[in-house]
């Protein structure tokens, strides 16, 4: 089974904003980092100039900020930051679910289904980081399928904006997601739209519900 691929990147600027927002999403880069412009630069093979434009676009997400004496830093989210990202989930993602399954094609059903498939093998491997991608992809997979591009939008934009640090290999919340997927996926395969609709709002609200809002880490 082929895994899916990682879009690639047109500019310099945009591979380094992939890379940093990709690091902090997972964790790798943790709250209160500090960013050095030519640190990164000389890791990314780059001049410094990308880099700079990069991180200009993660402080207008809010998920870097500028600290004096210490210069651009990874940001810590409020609860109620959190809260209202999870709210506006639960409003939008089902719906974008109940009109991927009325109009997606039966390449991008196949699709959907090899990336389940790569993220329930993750999740027995113990592949964390993996396992993250794969989340991510299968979530923008059925927005992407709902043939709206305004909801596409705002929905990519939620996952854009929030640092999605969950360790997949370790955390209880692991398995409850790979069995809500599957949820979801049995009703993508039935065509029930309806039910698809429900299961991914379970998912956002299990999610939700297991937060460590002191960390400010989201569990899904």
């Amino acid at each position: 089974m082929t895994e899916p691929e990682i879009p690639t990147h047109r500019t310099k600027s945009e591979l380094a904003l992939r890379v940093l927002r990709e690091r902090i999403r997972s964790g790798q880069l943790e709250v209160g980092y500090r960013l050095q412009v030519d640190e990164l630069a000389a890791e990314l093979g780059m001049s410094p100039t990308p880099i700079r434009e990069a991180l200009r676009l993660l402080q207008a997400d809010r998920l870097v900020h500028y600290e004096p004496h210490r210069g651009v830093v990874v940001a810590r989210h409020s609860p109620e930051r959190l809260s209202d990202v999870y709210a506006m989930r639960m409003a939008l993602e089902p719906l974008a679910t109940r009109l991927a399954i009325e109009r997606m094609t039966d390449d991008q059903r196949g699709e959907l289904q090899t990336i389940h498939e790569s993220f329930l093998a993750a999740g027995r491997a113990g592949r964390g980081k993996r396992m993250a991608q794969l989340n991510s992809a299968w979530h923008l997979a059925i927005y992407e399928a709902a043939g709206s591009d305004m909801l596409r939008d705002f929905t990519a934009r939620l996952w854009d904006v929030f640092p999605w640090r969950t360790n997949w290999a370790v955390e209880q919340r692991s398995p409850d997601s790979m069995r809500e997927h599957s949820e979801v996926m049995a009703a993508v395969l039935a065509g029930d739209a309806q039910a698809g609709a429900d299961a991914m709002l379970a998912h956002i609200q299990a999610g939700s519900a297991s937060e460590q809002p002191e960390l400010g880490e989201p569990r899904t």
